[in-house]
């Protein structure tokens, strides 16, 4: 963006919108290649893009929704945690026995 002279150095409203529109149409082909390619995280970003302009954790529905995802994901972390576990001590144990040693 260049300064016009007669303004005294500051852009022309002209050449704001131009860039802003030059802005929006980078940000479109964008997002467009992220639907087409990973459109996963397009979704992801949507939903959090929709939340934080929702309100986020300021409105009781977003308190809400963040609490039990928080909840919901530390319950599979504990649940993956014991599984893991589980699955160790079945694996010494079945080791140790076919070694002959039990």
């Amino acid at each position: 963006m260049t300064a016009s002279p007669e303004t005294g150095g500051a852009p022309s409203a002209g050449e704001v919108f131009g860039a802003l529109r030059e802005a929006a149409t980078q940000l479109g082909s964008f997002v467009s290649h992220m639907v087409d390619d990973q459109p996963a995280v397009a979704l992801a970003a949507a939903l959090g893009a929709g939340f934080i302009a929702g309100g986020g954790l300021t409105s009781p529905l977003g308190t809400r929704l963040t609490a039990t995802a928080f909840r919901a994901g530390l319950t599979n972390v504990g649940t993956l945690a014991a599984l893991d576990l589980l699955r160790r001590a079945l694996e010494d144990k079945l080791g140790t026995q076919g070694n002959g040693t039990a």
